[in-house]
């Protein structure tokens, strides 16, 4: 008898419940582009039209909404295939449309940019060859008269780049626009939400009156990008991507390469993507967000570089390497149950063979994550989080969305009866969550210090 994937309502996560509650259509939203913040004594030309755009544009336009690193990754690399499709960038303030029409174009530098070897102003790397539209709640003032005129159209393509915590709640605002023709790429770290057990809850409460949700793809980006303003980065350490769909009930299942979202970024040489089947994706952003979750939050709390928690011996009796492990053992600890539960239950994995139900536990020891993240921390050394960036510039973080998840995952576990009525402990990554929290550094001594309390 296979176990429950039901969560009990205690287990029901916090922006679940609030789907659950809101039971509207979406709202209405309208598009701002760079002729609805004109300076004093310009006069604004008529906003594009859904009825002027051809029924061809609208099946391959591709919108990328999030212009932070990996929406200009994804932006640029799509504008380079030889058959370019028609590409709107959607930002999220006007003042950003202002910046484009004064200087517009998405640069993207090459790793060489990095050595000195590439002029700063060169313009070489600044692609202009795109559409730029704000989405708002609020018609544009000129547009008052006839706000229909630039109320967004259903949505075909859309790849949403923002951070973690925003990506769902993005795709939730625009459900108005999205239907079972819609494709929805989520390019961000941590684990995409509408996994199980949560996404066919959430699928079930806003696209019960159509057909299938849509085609919702998840994408692990291993890519090294870093800003430099607004429109502006430098592709530091050009890796991979891997995409796949996360909804095994929508219209594309089995049929997912062929959709035209997926077929564009797959083309896309820059982006080095390739296809992988469901519950290989699964395993893979599982092992990213235990990256992730040990990375991003000590050195956002140690301001530090990432190689500097790993300079030491791995096997030292150290502080911050006890630290390190406790968090491990933890994510190893939910990540296994989870992964039984979910060969139990088959709604990832069907039914496996003892053989690999076996290595995908080991896959997921202690001893294979340490090794991995070990083996990670020194191919990223040199590099700044972006968590740490995020900390220093006094951003919100998606700690929440990494070990915030290990802790949330570790509820439903118990919940559905998965952890044989124990609680797994998980306090380390709380306290993760916490500390990132506070946005107070700390020193390694003064951490090691508050994990021995």
């Amino acid at each position: 008898m296979t176990k429950s994937t039901q969560p009990t309502e205690a287990a029901i996560p916090e922006w679940l419940s609030r789907t659950l509650d809101d039971k509207s259509p979406g709202p209405k939203i309208y598009r701002w582009t760079t002729d609805d913040v004109h300076p004093a004594g310009d006069v604004p030309k008529p906003a594009p039209t859904a009825a002027t755009r051809s029924t061809d544009d609208k099946q391959k336009r591709i919108y990328v909404l999030g212009l932070g690193n990996l929406g200009r990754l994804f932006a640029a690399s799509l504008a380079q295939l030889p058959n370019r499709p028609p590409i709107t960038l959607v930002v999220h303030r006007p003042g950003l449309l202002e910046q484009w029409r004064a200087n517009p174009g998405v640069v993207l530098h090459p790793p060489s940019y990095l050595d000195g070897k590439e002029d700063s102003t060169n313009d070489s790397s600044r692609i202009t060859a795109f559409d730029v539209e704000m989405w708002s709640e609020t018609p544009p003032p000129s547009h008052l008269d006839a706000i229909s005129s630039v109320e967004i159209a259903d949505i075909g393509n859309l790849v949403i780049a923002t951070k973690a915590q925003d990506a769902l709640r993005t795709a939730d605002w625009l459900r108005r626009y999205l239907g079972s023709e819609s494709a929805v790429a989520f390019a961000q770290n941590g684990m995409n939400k509408l996994w199980p057990p949560y996404g066919a809850i959430y699928n079930k409460a806003r696209y019960a009156d159509v057909s299938n949700p849509p085609m919702w793809l998840a994408c692990i980006v291993t890519h090294g990008v870093f800003s430099l303003g607004p429109f502006a980065s430098v592709h530091a350490a050009p890796a991979d991507v891997v995409l796949g769909a996360v909804d095994e009930d929508s219209s594309f299942a089995g049929r997912g390469q062929e959709a035209y979202l997926v077929q564009q970024i797959l083309a896309a040489s820059q982006l080095k993507a390739r296809w992988a089947q469901r519950h290989e994706l699964w395993v893979l952003q599982l092992e990213k967000l235990v990256v992730n979750a040990v990375i991003n939050p000590l050195t956002a709390i140690l301001r530090c570089k990432n190689g500097a928690l790993f300079i030491r011996d791995k096997m030292a009796d150290d502080g911050l390497t006890r630290i390190i492990d406790q968090l491990l053992e933890e994510a190893s600890a939910v990540l296994r149950a989870l992964a039984l539960h979910e060969i139990k239950t088959g709604s990832i994995f069907g039914q496996p063979s003892p053989e690999s139900s076996a290595a995908l536990v080991e896959r997921l020891s202690f001893a294979s994550l340490r090794a991995m993240v070990y083996r990670v921390g020194e191919l990223v050394k040199d590099n700044n989080s972006s968590m740490l960036q995020d900390a220093v510039a006094g951003k919100k973080t998606e700690v929440g969305e990494f070990n915030g998840w290990i802790v949330e995952m570790a509820r439903y576990l118990k919940s559905v009866g998965a952890t044989d009525g124990k609680t797994i402990d998980v306090t380390a990554n709380q306290a993760m969550v916490d500390l990132v929290g506070k946005a107070v550094p700390l020193s390694e001594k003064e951490l090691v210090e508050y994990f021995s309390r």
